[in-house]
């Protein structure tokens, strides 16, 4: 409901953590009887993380040890601080298209212009020089590039990093070769692989892309659905390089380990396991990918659906999407447009060209209705103006 009292149907969900819905009975009990117990206390670990990170080692391939926070930045800004003491080296590959936080080792070519594609491209102002120097950025999808580089300057790589699917460009699917070739000269260089599952972990997999797609990496960042939109996050890998955490390596925030975000996270992972979420609401998205692929088709409308799972998004751009060259240059004013025109019709998600929808657990049949009967109405309007 906005400020004029008009109500949407949410498909934003605060970008990805909204798993199960807004304001969900069961995780909101949890939370309120764990608040009438206690929210924090800062004394050593309490039995409630003990719980939680146990049901993560179960779940997550990568997750021998855990260590809680609070936020994704916070969990990659430790996990590369992690792989530079495990490997004495300073050096980080990222790829282009991919977004891991704010923090001034990662915030580099996310969304570049297209003029600076393949260019190291700061996404702030005031980001430490020194960082320039301690970052690579290389295509996402092109598994030669990278093996050059890496057998370059293997010496120098402390970590490679990436979303395994890219959905803060929409949604770039990976090729196994990539990842493939990415777990092994990492294995055969030393250096750590750092899958950032933020988004994907729990949402597209209750064990994380890492399961589904059979690439074990190094250290691991989950956050987001982990607690239906509390704030809580974690860095989970191997033993040999998490048990560097206060033993060498400061890991260390006041809220991390809070138990209001463990009690969300407890209930979160109960609930969707015995609903099968992830399993119904793949599903639904899938019905929503096609039913948008045939109305764009029929309509003759120069657009894409992209997506994965319970993620989908329209892309006024045509042709395979393999990098984010492949993106860069869709029709960002068009989609602002469509955007407004379907806010007008009760639909909300954000107008950010180069981000996606998500559907959650309370999503039905109806709101798929209603969602395409709205773009049939505004992709008409768009094709009118």
């Amino acid at each position: 409901v906005d400020i004029d009292g008009r109500e949407y149907t949410d498909y934003h969900l605060a970008f990805g953590p909204i798993i199960l819905g807004h304001n969900y009975p069961e995780v909101n009990e949890a939370v309120k009887e764990q608040i009438n117990k206690g929210v924090l206390f800062g004394a050593g670990v309490s039995e409630l993380e003990v719980e939680v990170a146990e049901k993560i080692s179960d779940l997550i391939p990568s997750a021998e040890m855990v260590n809680f926070v609070n936020s994704g930045t916070e969990a990659t800004y430790h996990a590369i601080r992690l792989s530079r003491a495990y490997t004495g080296r300073e050096k980080v590959i990222k790829f282009e298209g991919c977004y891991h936080g704010w923090h001034d080792y990662v915030a580099f070519n996310v969304n570049p212009p297209s003029a600076m594609v393949g260019q190291l491209y700061p996404q702030s102002r005031g980001i430490l020089s020194g960082a320039y120097d301690a970052t690579l950025v290389l295509p996402f999808n092109d598994h030669e590039t990278f093996e050059k580089v890496m057998a370059e300057k293997s010496d120098e790589i402390a970590c490679v990093i990436l979303e395994p699917i890219p959905h803060s460009v929409g949604a770039i699917i990976p090729e196994k070769k990539f990842l493939r070739t990415l777990r092994r000269e990492t294995k055969t260089y030393g250096s750590v692989l750092i899958f950032d599952e933020i988004i994907t972990a729990f949402r597209h997999h209750i064990r994380g892309l890492q399961y589904e797609f059979g690439v074990i990496p190094d250290l691991t960042t989950i956050g987001k659905s982990l607690g239906n939109g509390f704030p809580v996050a974690a860095i989970v890998g191997k033993k040999d390089i998490m048990s560097l955490v206060h033993n060498g390596v400061l890991v260390s925030g006041t809220y991390s380990g809070n138990l209001i975000g463990l009690s969300a996270a407890k209930k979160t992972l109960e609930i969707m396991e015995r609903e099968k979420v992830v399993e119904y609401i793949s599903e639904l998205g899938e019905e929503y990918r096609n039913s948008l692929n045939d109305l764009i088709s029929d309509m003759n409308i120069e657009a894409r659906v992209v997506g994965y799972k319970s993620i989908f998004a329209i892309q006024f751009a045509r042709g395979p999407v393999r990098d984010y060259s492949s993106v860069v240059n869709i029709n960002r004013e068009k989609f602002k447009k469509f955007a407004a025109k379907m806010r007008e019709r009760g639909i909300f998600f954000t107008p950010n060209p180069l981000k996606r929808c998500h559907l959650s657990f309370s999503h039905t049949e109806k709101e798929l209705e209603e969602f395409l009967n709205a773009t049939t109405e505004a992709l008409r309007d768009l094709q009118n103006d």
